[in-house]
């Protein structure tokens, strides 16, 4: 199974639609998946991040700034509010592995692939190797060593 196909949708947000949605990338590598996430000017201890029966869940609230005293809103385009969104592990994936960074108001998270996901690349052996093998030999795959 493709490490694509091991879950879906990709990133979910919670069931209520929230405020303030911060946008992600996911991008798959060959030992890892890394997740970036637009929090604008939030902090990291503004954000939360814990797996939870197979999801990873980044959590945390963007605060609408204070006015000054005598000043009231007039137009507000951007969002605030609580947010959650969840990404959907496979199984094997160790919580203890994965990292998480922040800086400039982007955070990062780089989820390990557990073993079972990581392409291998199966050597091709020589004539000379499968006859060594088929004669009870030790001799290892490519190496033409006994």
């Amino acid at each position: 199974m493709l490490w694509t196909e091991a879950f879906t949708p990709l990133l979910t947000q919670v069931a209520r639609p929230a405020a303030f949605a911060p946008p992600a990338d996911v991008t798959i590598g060959d030992g890892d998946v890394v997740i970036t996430m637009d929090l604008p000017g939030l902090r990291a201890e503004d954000v939360s991040i814990d797996m939870i029966d197979g999801y990873l869940r980044v959590s945390g609230e963007r605060r609408r700034p204070e006015v000054a005293d005598g000043a009231s809103w007039a137009h507000g385009e951007r969002a605030f509010g609580r947010f959650e969104r969840r990404l959907r592990l496979p199984d094997g994936v160790d919580p203890d592995a994965i990292t998480a960074s922040m800086s400039d108001g982007v955070l990062s998270l780089i989820v390990p692939k557990p073993q079972r996901l990581r392409r291998r690349t199966i050597p091709i052996g020589t004539d000379a190797d499968a006859r060594a093998l088929a004669e009870g030999g030790t001799r290892r795959l490519g190496t033409g060593a006994s």
